[in-house]
């Protein structure tokens, strides 16, 4: 039986796997194709006075493949400085007026190229697109640039008898592309821009008429705009536009004024027609500011310091010098301050100076003379009739520059009004300095709204009046007897109670007293005091109810329930025991609460009627409980 041999792989199989192995390793990485379609450009073009231009492309792209990463723009101006903000935005996009996603573009100038055509024609200048990044996908595009022009210089712009002929050429685009569209903006003229249809090619006389071309014309105080249409955008041919205006329109503007001038000009202009008296009527009201607010500062010092002193507190201006060179600086800050408002585009200068001025006029909270003594010295406690105790005190008089008196509310309103007319004057010719001008009553508000009344050191004898009238109303009012209780048990006895010190012939303190006409048997007196603690802005009152009772008495153990919610210390005679109650907020309604349910406490109950047991509710919600706290001299001294 023959035997088989067998066949090892010639080299006829080894080839092909080896040029596969190959053509695996030195393969070239594919190339995406992209194919650009120009679909349209919208054209806006913006001619000022002197014949500089600002050229605004909208040009419509049709990608297929992509994604397109350069697009190269020819027969542009040779001239073109490119502005920044350069983008492409989807159709739909651009449509809706969304630039939410806009792809940033970088526009470059190409370097001219001197090689030429095959007609022996110069080459147009050109410039590149570039979309960095991912570049732009298969889609529709709007790609949107800007650069200026100075069609004058370029010679585009020729005057003709009383008319100028404009002419501008667009692109050239390898794709024509139906309703070509251009806007020419021309500064406003007394006869209108019309369309230049008996143009004629000067270099190639032979070429054929262009196509009609369709205008609107729409006039405004400043400017017209003329909108051309065409039919049709030619292949690879620039697309030649020609207008004629009003020659008038390019007459350059008189000269314009200084920086920061503009409004001070606009003003003197208003005010009067000579620059001379223009410049006095300034001079004369600023000299005028200067010397008002110098005064006001300094009869405003002079003024807080007459009412600290008789306070016992001694004056703390804002920035401690000298009267006479706090009020000369303060005028002259802010005459400064408003002329460089008036003066600047920036407000900031003027703004810093009259804040300066500002600073210069303020007070801070008088500090007293002396530091309250821990003790007070003896004194004696008389009893008062209640509208004697209680009426309004005199007010205080040669008080003008303080916002809390009539003259003072008078006087800063007048002030205001005279400031209110000048903001309207001057919002005539800027809104702008018209709203920095009224900010600039911050001036006034320091002299008015500091150094008040309210923040000298308090007179415990006259400053708690009116509080204590309206905690004694309120007190009658919750304690007026319901329909058939006996009267006997709802009589309440109000009076005023004055602490003379011994050696002097004015009282430190002023309190109100209060007692039912029938009480428990250990009852002494209930007083509703205030103690006043130095604040940020004056004092603060705090007020206190004070029950006074003899220990072990039945008055004593009525109020047990209410004794939780106050403090107890000795009285000021012996065999006498202090309740102290503190309202959670220092309200004349919270304070007449608790020494109402005080008084109801200890009042005895009429005949017939069942005893009950006292309770502490009353009280107790109206007060908080005790806890160690820093306060001030103690009421119940």
């Amino acid at each position: 039986m023959p035997s088989r041999i067998a066949r090892r792989p010639g080299p006829a199989l080894l080839l092909p796997f080896l040029a596969a192995l190959m053509s695996i390793a030195f393969a070239l990485p594919a190339r995406a194709w992209v194919e650009v379609h120009i679909a349209g450009d919208d054209v806006r073009l913006s001619i000022d006075r002197a014949g500089a231009a600002t050229v605004e492309h909208k040009v419509t792209l049709k990608i297929s493949g992509g994604p397109l990463r350069g697009l190269d723009i020819q027969g542009v101006d040779p001239d073109a400085q490119l502005d920044q903000g350069s983008y492409a935005v989807p159709f739909k996009a651009a449509e809706a007026g969304s630039l939410a996603s806009a792809t940033p573009v970088a526009i470059e100038l190409l370097p001219p190229d001197l090689r030429p055509r095959e007609d022996g024609t110069r080459r147009p200048a050109a410039m590149r697109a570039r979309f960095d990044g991912k570049g732009l996908s298969r889609g529709v595009f709007v790609l949107f640039f800007r650069y200026r022009t100075d069609l004058m210089k370029r010679g585009l712009i020729r005057q003709d008898g009383p008319s100028s002929r404009v002419s501008w050429s667009g692109p050239v685009w390898d794709d024509g592309y139906d309703s070509a569209r251009l806007t020419v903006a021309l500064p406003a003229a007394p006869d209108e821009p019309r369309v230049d249809e008996a143009q004629a090619d000067e270099a190639s006389p032979d070429a054929l008429p262009a196509p009609t071309t369709l205008s609107t014309l729409r006039r405004a105080l400043d400017k017209d705009e003329l909108e051309l249409l065409r039919p049709y955008a030619p292949k690879a041919e620039p697309i030649r536009w020609a207008i004629r205006a009003d020659a008038r329109a390019f007459q350059p503007e008189p000269a314009a004024a200084k920086p920061g001038a503009d409004t001070l000009g606009r003003l003197s202009d208003a005010a009067a027609g000579s620059p001379d008296r223009s410049r006095t009527l300034y001079v004369a009201a600023g000299v005028v500011l200067f010397a008002l607010y110098s005064a006001l500062v300094a009869l405003k010092a002079r003024e807080h310091e007459r009412l600290a002193r008789a306070a016992g507190a001694l004056p703390r201006p804002l920035v401690p010098i000298p009267l006479a060179p706090r009020a000369a600086l303060a005028g002259l800050a802010l005459v400064a301050g408003v002329a460089l408002e008036l003066l600047l585009r920036d407000g900031t200068p003027g703004a810093a100076l009259v804040a300066a001025a500002t600073a210069l006029a303020a007070h801070r909270t008088p500090r007293p003379e002396r530091a309250a003594a821990t003790l007070r010295r003896p004194g004696k406690w008389l009893p008062i009739a209640e509208a004697e105790a209680f009426r309004e005190p005199p007010r205080a008089r040669g008080v003008y520059l303080d916002v809390s008196t009539r003259a003072g509310k008078a006087l800063l309103v007048a002030l205001l009004a005279g400031l209110g007319a000048g903001v309207h004057a001057v919002a005539a010719a800027s809104p702008y300095h018209a709203h920095l001008l009224a900010l600039d009553a911050t001036a006034l508000l320091a002299i008015f709204c500091t150094g008040r009344l309210a923040e000298l050191p308090a007179d415990p004898a006259a400053r708690p009046v009116a509080f204590l009238r309206d905690v004694a109303r309120r007190v009658r009012r919750l304690r007026k007897a319901p329909a058939g209780a006996a009267a006997g048990a709802q009589e309440l006895r109000v009076v005023g109670r004055l602490r003379i010190p011994d050696g002097s012939p004015d009282a430190d303190e002023l309190r109100l007293g209060l007692s039912p006409r029938a009480a428990l048997p250990g009852f002494v007196g209930i007083e509703v005091g205030v103690v006043y603690a130095p604040g940020a802005g004056g004092a603060i009152g705090l007020p206190e109810v004070l029950l006074r009772v003899a220990p072990g008495s039945p008055c004593e153990r009525a109020v047990e329930g209410l004794a939780k919610s106050g403090r107890s210390s000795r009285g000021r005679r012996p065999g006498e025991r202090v309740l102290a109650f503190t309202p959670r907020l220092p309200t004349a309604r919270m304070t007449a609460a608790i020494a109402a349910a005080l008084v109801r406490a200890v009042s005895t109950p009429p005949a017939g009627a069942m005893p009950t047991k006292p309770s502490g509710a009353g009280a107790a919600g109206a007060t908080r409980a005790p806890r160690p706290r820093k306060k001030a001299v103690s009421a119940a001294a």
